[in-house]
C-alpha cells in the first residue's frame, strides 16, 4: 500500500466549467530566453561537500559507456532456449534485461503461428507494454483485457492483469473447454507473495493446463528453486530456473552525513537512534533535506535522480519549494518544453492540470498515485528521454514503472503501510535501488542514504547484503474461489485440487509431516464453512452443487460478490445509469463517514437505503460466521454520482475528498464492478444494460 495517508485533506476551491478539468486553468510560463532582465531570487551557494577519497575513486567511473550493438546476456540466451521445451523462472536483477526474454519468446510464438497471454500485476504496467508490444508486433497483433478495458481481444498476443486470466481460468473448467494459449508469462512474477493478491497468482499457477508453457520474470525471487519444484510436482513436468547474475550496472551504497560522503560500509555500525521517528508526527518538513541533497547531488555529477519519499504529501511540498541551482542547456530545456506542448496537445485535459505548470522551466517534479495517469505518464517519459533531472516519488515508483536514474536517495529505513510505519525488507530495498544505474546509459548507479531519526543505518547495510525474501504462500480461501470450483469439480477433485497448492507444497519443507495434515485440514475446514454458508444462501445444494442461482453468482468475481447477488435477486439494484453507479460505489475498501446522508440527495439516498436494507442481514451474517464483509461509503458514492452525471472531474474528486488520482482508480474500480454486472444480461437483461452504459459513463478522460 502506498505511503499517502498521513496528511489532511487538502482545501480545495471549485473548478471552472470544462470536461475534465482538475483545476483552475493557470498561465503557461514563457518559453526558454523569455523574459531575461526579470531579476532571480539570491540563492545560497551550497557547502562544499567532502568526499572521502574510497568514495572518489567510485566516482571515477561515472559516464557512459560506449555506444555499441546490443549483446544478449547469456542467461537471456539461456531462457529463450528453454522456454521452447519447458516452464521457466527467469530471477535476475531490475534493468538486467528480462523484458528483452518476453519479448523474443512472444516473437518465437508468433512466428509459430501460436497464441500468448502476458500479465502484469498493475492496470497501468498492463496499459503501458500494450503500447509497447504494439509498437514492436503491430497493433493489429497486440490486444488489452484489464477489467475496464477490452481492445483487440481476438488478437494472437494479449496483455492484461493476472486477475483477467484466473477469471478466463474458471471460465474454461466451468465450460470444459481449452484455453486457446501456447504461453503465459507472468510478469513481476515476486507478485505470488504479495499477501493481498498472491491468492490470484497462485491460483492461475494451479488451475493453468500443463500443455501451455510459463514464464515467469522477476527480480527478486529467493526461493525459485523452490517454486520451480512445485510447479513441476503440480503441473507433472520440469521447470527450469534460470539466474541473471550480478546486476548490469554496479551500485554503490553511500552515505551523506555532516557534509561528507562515505561508503555505508564505513557508517553503518553506529548505535541505532533513539526510535522516536516511529511517530510520524515528529519529522521535521522533507524540505529541511531535499534541498541540501539535492546541491549535493548535483556538484557531484550525480543526477538524475529519484527520491523516495514517505507520502504524497512530501513530494509535493518537495516539489513546490524547490529551489535548486540545477542549470541545464537551453537546448535540453527546449527538448523538454516541446515534448510537453506535442503531449498536452494529444491529451488536452491536462491543460488545466495544476502540476502540469511545474514542468515547462524546470527539471524537476513529483511522482505518485495522487495524480492523474497521464501525467504520471508525461513525467516517466520525460524521465526516460533524460529531460529531467530529478523526482520525487514514493514506493509505488519501484513497482515496475520504468524510471531510470543514476541515484536513488532513501532518506528512512522504514515505509509507511498506511497504518503504521514498518522496517523495509531487503525485497523493497531491491526494488527501490534497482532504478539506480541505467544500462546503456551509466557505467556506475548510486544509492544514497541521509542519516537522521528516521534511518537505521545498520539495518540498511544488513539489507543491502541480505537476499530478497523468499515468496511464501498466501493461499486463502474466497467465495469467488469456492463459487466457481464448485461450478465445474466435485468436491473430493476440489480438495486433491487444494493439496497441490504452493501453501501445501510448502508446509511440507518447512514443517513436519504431522503439521501439514493438521494445516491441510484446517485449510479444507475452511473450505467447507464456506460452502456450508452458501447452502444456507441458497446458492449451494445439500450435495455441494451449485443452484442456479449459485451458478448466476458465480459469475460476478470481485471483491463482496455476494452481497451484490443478494441485492440483484431482491431487485435492490437502480435500473439508471448514474445511480446504479453510486449504488454500486457505496460498498468500499475504506470506510467514511465525513458525509452526512442530510446532504446526499433524495434519489441517491432512497436508492442507498433500499440497498442497504435489503442486504443488511447478510452482511451481519457474514460479521457474525467472521467472513470479511463490506464497509460503506456515501462520500464515494456521491462523488461516483457526480462524475456519471457530470463533467465536473474536480467537483467529483473534491466530493471524493482525495486526490484526482484516487478519483481515477475509484471510477475504475467502480467501473470493473459495473462490467461484472453487464456480464448477467443473459439473466438481467435491464441491470446489464444499465451497467453497461454507466460504466461507460465514468470511463472518460481524464480516467481513461
Amino acid at each position: 500500500m502506498e505511503e499517502d495517508q498521513d496528511r489532511p485533506t487538502p482545501k480545495r476551491s471549485r473548478p471552472k466549467k470544462k470536461a475534465g478539468e482538475a483545476g483552475p486553468k493557470r498561465k503557461r510560463p514563457n518559453p526558454p530566453g523569455a523574459g531575461k532582465g526579470a531579476p532571480k531570487p539570491k540563492k545560497k551557494k551550497p557547502d562544499k561537500i567532502k568526499v572521502d577519497k574510497d568514495v572518489s575513486a567510485h566516482f571515477l567511473g561515472i559516464g557512459q559507456p560506449e555506444p555499441g550493438p546490443f549483446v544478449p546476456d547469456p542467461f537471456q540466451l539461456e531462457a529463450i532456449a528453454l522456454v521452447r521445451d519447458y516452464d521457466v523462472i527467469v530471477s535476475a536483477p531490475t534493468g538486467s534485461g528480462k523484458t528483452w526474454i518476453a519479448q523474443k519468446a512472444i516473437e518465437e510464438e508468433l512466428g509459430k503461428g501460436h497464441r500468448v497471454w502476458y500479465t502484469s500485476p498493475l492496470k497501468a504496467l498492463s496499459n503501458s507494454k500494450y503500447i509497447e508490444f504494439g509498437r514492436i508486433f503491430g497493433g493489429h497483433n497486440v490486444g488489452l483485457l484489464t477489467g475496464d478495458l477490452k481492445l483487440n481481444t481476438s488478437s494472437p498476443v494479449i496483455v492484461g492483469t493476472t486477475e483477467i486470466l484466473r477469471n478466463q481460468l474458471y471460465d474454461s473448467m466451468a465450460r470444459l473447454a481449452p484455453v486457446n494459449y501456447d504461453l503465459v508469462i507472468l510478469d513481476e512474477a515476486h507478485f505470488l507473495g504479495d499477501s493481498e493478491r498472491g491468492v490470484v497468482w497462485e491460483e492461475v499457477l494451479i488451475y493453468l493446463p500443463s500443455r501451455i508453457r510459463l514464464l515467469l520474470l522477476s527480480a527478486t525471487i529467493q526461493n525459485a528453486k523452490d517454486i520451480a519444484d512445485w510447479m513441476a510436482r503440480n503441473r507433472g513436468q520440469e521447470a527450469r530456473v534460470v539466474q541473471g547474475g550480478d546486476r548490469p550496472v554496479p551500485l554503490i551504497p553511500l552515505c551523506l552525513e555532516s557534509g561528507r560522503l562515505r561508503l555505508l560500509k564505513k557508517v553503518a555500525n553506529k548505535p541505532k537512534e533513539r526510535r522516536q521517528w516511529r511517530d510520524r508526527h515528529l519529522r521535521p518538513p522533507i524540505t529541511a533535506m531535499t534541498q541540501p541533497v539535492y546541491d549535493c547531488l548535483n556538484e557531484l555529477d550525480l543526477l538524475p535522480a529519484i527520491f523516495f519519499l514517505k507520502s504524497r504529501a512530501d513530494c509535493d511540498k518537495a516539489t513546490n519549494s524547490f529551489l535548486g541551482n540545477y542549470q541545464e542547456s537551453p537546448e535540453r530545456r527546449e527538448r523538454r518544453v516541446g515534448f510537453i506542448e506535442q503531449y498536452l496537445r494529444e491529451h488536452p485535459h491536462l491543460e488545466r492540470y495544476s502540476p502540469v505548470a511545474k514542468l515547462w522551466d524546470r527539471g524537476i517534479a513529483a511522482h505518485h498515485a495522487g495524480q492523474l495517469p497521464y501525467f504520471k505518464l508525461l513525467i516517466e517519459e520525460l524521465m526516460t528521454r533524460g529531460l529531467l533531472s530529478t523526482i520525487f516519488a514514493t514506493s509505488t515508483v519501484s513497482a515496475g514503472v520504468n524510471f531510470p536514474a543514476r541515484t536513488v536517495v532513501i532518506p528512512q529505513s522504514d515505509r509507511f503501510d498506511g497504518a503504521f510505519f514498518k522496517d523495509l525488507t531487503s525485497t523493497e530495498l531491491a526494488q527501490m535501488t534497482g532504478r539506480a544505474g541505467r544500462r546503456g546509459q551509466d557505467k556506475i548507479g548510486f544509492a544514497l542514504l541521509v542519516p537522521g531519526q528516521f534511518m537505521n543505518l545498520r539495518l540498511m547495510k544488513e539489507l543491502f547484503e541480505s537476499p530478497p525474501n523468499p515468496i511464501m504462500s498466501h493461499l486463502k480461501i474466497n467465495f469467488p474461489m469456492v463459487l466457481n470450483l464448485l461450478d465445474s469439480l466435485e468436491m473430493e477433485e476440489i480438495q486433491d485440487l487444494l493439496s497441490r497448492s504452493f501453501m501445501a507444497w510448502q508446509s511440507v519443507r518447512v514443517k513436519s509431516e504431522e503439521n501439514l495434515t493438521q494445516a491441510s485440514k484446517r485449510f479444507w475446514e475452511d473450505f467447507k464453512k464456506h460452502v456450508r454458508f452458501l447452502n444456507e444462501m441458497g446458492l449451494v445444494t445439500n450435495e455441494s452443487r451449485l443452484t442456479d442461482e449459485g451458478r448466476i453468482a458465480s459469475k460476478l468475481r470481485l471483491q463482496n460478490p455476494l452481497v451484490y447477488y443478494e441485492a440483484i435477486r431482491k431487485n435492490a439494484l437502480p435500473t439508471t445509469p448514474a445511480l446504479l453507479a453510486a449504488t454500486v460505489a457505496y460498498l468500499s475498501e475504506r470506510p467514511d463517514d465525513r458525509l452526512f446522508s442530510s446532504v446526499v440527495p433524495a434519489d441517491i439516498h432512497n436508492a442507498i437505503m433500499l440497498f442497504g436494507r435489503q442486504t443488511y442481514e447478510l452482511v451481519q451474517d457474514l460479521r457474525e460466521n467472521e467472513f470479511p464483509y463490506p464497509r460503506r461509503s456515501l462520500r464515494q458514492a456521491m462523488a461516483i454520482y457526480s462524475w456519471a452525471n457530470s463533467d465536473d472531474f474536480g467537483l467529483a474528486y473534491e466530493t471524493l475528498g482525495r486526490d484526482p488520482g484516487d478519483m481515477v482508480r475509484t471510477a475504475l474500480m467502480t467501473a470493473e464492478l459495473l462490467n461484472q454486472l453487464s456480464g448477467l444480461e443473459e439473466y438481467y437483461p435491464e441491470l446489464s444494460q444499465a451497467a453497461e452504459m454507466a460504466a461507460s459513463a465514468l470511463l472518460r478522460p481524464p480516467v481513461t
